[in-house]
């Protein structure tokens, strides 16, 4: 493919992004003009609700002539919804006490105050333990009785409805029923991460690991890769898996093995719990947190984490498809100029390829803004670190860097090849082509996680962007009084959950996040496992 033509249009795709803040801005703006009215809510809530049972009619019909009065957003038609919505856990007594003032005023529930009814059922059963005990007979009843009337009121149900069934059905005893309302869902949408945990996790704690895993891939497969699992999917797992000592290891392998394929973050919870089976079986688990070194060493097991380096099929998917995936119409040089960027394409062709390009900027301004002096001094560092090596060097920079100290720029020019853009023009696009046009092995050195340029790979690209920079860009760490300079090397080893011999690396995190970290650094937190064999 023609790769200097797409160059010339991703230059340009950078300029328009600047503009996101602005919408940060108003998004901010806006939930600071809806501030007054949560907290209003809150303070509403607490009169009126909190800690009650049951309220007479009369004192019903003082709350809604209050929050239509006070709220002006709040009518008839969505009032009913947003009190049961109020409803506390705790409150299901509550909430059923409001659709009885419904019914007895003339009226019936829409959709939506049911749904709100539902998704308190299921915070009541959750809070209770989970267990198919943990509404009594009559709440699951009334969980089926309310499926019941709205599948016979609706041939089809809308997505929103459908995940408020089932987020009532899995706390019955029919809960495989509403496994039909995730195909219903997929007429117009993927099912959420709330619909398949819902299930995923009743799947495992009634035993059905087949159906709960099989569910866990179909989710995987379907949510944005940015997006993690809810750790109590792996929690229950573990809780669940049998006793048996056999069922136990391989059952625990068949999890871990799902934290590799997908590169998941799981939490310190989940390690608590593979800690607790470790020790209740010391003759088959042995479980240790562990410090991995910055050459991928384990301290406990003293073994290597496996070596990892992006395979040619998908460096050159990356190469051939990172600057077509951002073209976009346009002024493609509004960042820059068609000479400059002729330029700069040239130059590469002339002085190609390099073992490491080098965001001269952003190495110079490390550690914060100082004189010209101090700046081309961290930039001189950096080159001689890499001529030392023998390495083949371009530096990345601005036209205003020529009024640094002349030997400090010379220095730069005589022990690598350099570039420097006009003052307004985008780094990063230059730095990328560079490196992806010299090769596999080029590395690039900057602290810029370039989050911008992997959100616009999409999901199959981003992965493979990320695997590319954590094991090829370089980052400098700090400069000491003598001059020497500390660098971030990049990791050339897996750093997601995997099988050395017959030991496991659980990267983990202390909290469970939705997100996954945009960024590629090596986790703080491991587990060394060895699973011995029987």
């Amino acid at each position: 493919m023609n790769f200097s033509k797409f160059f010339v249009n991703y230059c340009s795709r950078f300029s328009s992004i600047k503009s996101a803040p602005v919408c940060g801005r108003v998004i901010a703006v806006k939930r600071q003009m809806g501030q007054y009215s949560n907290e209003q809510f809150a303070r509403f809530k607490q009169t009126y609700l909190e800690n009650r049972k049951a309220l007479e009619p009369k004192e019903w019909c003082n709350v809604k002539q209050t929050l239509k009065s006070e709220f002006k957003h709040i009518n008839d038609d969505n009032i009913d919804a947003i009190i049961i919505g109020a409803c506390q856990s705790e409150q299901l007594d509550l909430a059923k006490n409001y659709i009885d003032f419904i019914t007895n005023s003339g009226g019936q529930p829409n959709d939506a105050t049911l749904g709100h009814l539902l998704r308190i059922y299921n915070a009541k059963y959750h809070s209770n333990g989970s267990s198919p005990e943990s509404l009594s007979d009559g709440d699951q009843a009334d969980v089926l009785n309310i499926w019941k009337m709205l599948t016979d009121k609706h041939k089809i149900l809308d997505s929103t409805l459908c995940e408020n069934l089932i987020a009532g059905l899995i706390t019955t005893r029919r809960w495989r029923e509403g496994l039909q309302l995730l195909d219903m869902i997929k007429i117009t949408r993927p099912p959420s991460i709330f619909a398949y945990t819902e299930f995923i996790v009743k799947a495992f704690s009634m035993k059905d690991s087949s159906l709960g895993w099989s569910l866990f891939e179909e989710m995987m497969e379907t949510i944005d890769d940015s997006r993690q699992p809810n750790c109590k999917i792996f929690l229950t797992y573990l809780t669940e898996v049998s006793d048996g000592v056999q069922d136990t290891t391989s059952g625990l392998e068949e999890m871990l093995r799902r934290l590799q394929k997908y590169d998941l973050r799981i939490s310190v919870k989940v390690i608590d719990s593979i800690k607790r089976l470790a020790a209740a079986y010391p003759n088959l688990l042995q479980a240790t947190d562990c410090h991995i070194n910055y050459m991928g060493k384990c301290s406990k097991c003293q073994l290597s984490l496996q070596a990892k380096t992006l395979s040619n099929v998908d460096f050159e998917k990356l190469r051939n498809s990172l600057l077509k995936k951002v073209v976009v119409g346009g002024d493609v040089f509004q960042k820059s100029t068609p000479q400059e960027v002729n330029d700069f394409l040239n130059f590469v062709d002339r002085t190609g390829p390099y073992d490491c390009v080098i965001d001269g900027l952003n190495v110079a301004y490390s550690k914060g803004k100082k004189k010209p002096q101090s700046l081309a001094d961290m930039l001189v560092s950096v080159v001689k670190h890499f001529a030392a090596k023998n390495k083949h060097v371009l530096v990345l920079g601005r036209k205003h860097m020529n009024k640094w100290p002349k030997n400090s720029i010379q220095y730069v020019k005589d022990n690598a090849s350099m570039f420097l853009t006009d003052n307004l023009s985008q780094d990063d696009p230059f730095l990328l082509y560079a490196a992806l046009k010299s090769g596999p092995n080029t590395d690039i050195f900057s602290r810029d996680l370039m989050r911008q340029h992997a959100y616009l790979l999409g999901s199959e690209l981003k992965h493979i962007f990320r695997q590319w920079q954590q094991q090829h860009q370089y980052s400098l760490v700090t400069k000491t009084a003598s001059g020497r300079i500390f660098i971030k090397e990049p990791k050339r080893h897996l750093v997601c959950a995997h099988k050395i011999q017959s030991t496991w690396h659980i990267p983990y995190k202390m909290q469970y996040t939705l997100h996954s970290s945009d960024s590629f650094e090596i986790p703080e937190h491991w587990l060394c496992l060895n699973i011995k064999k029987i």
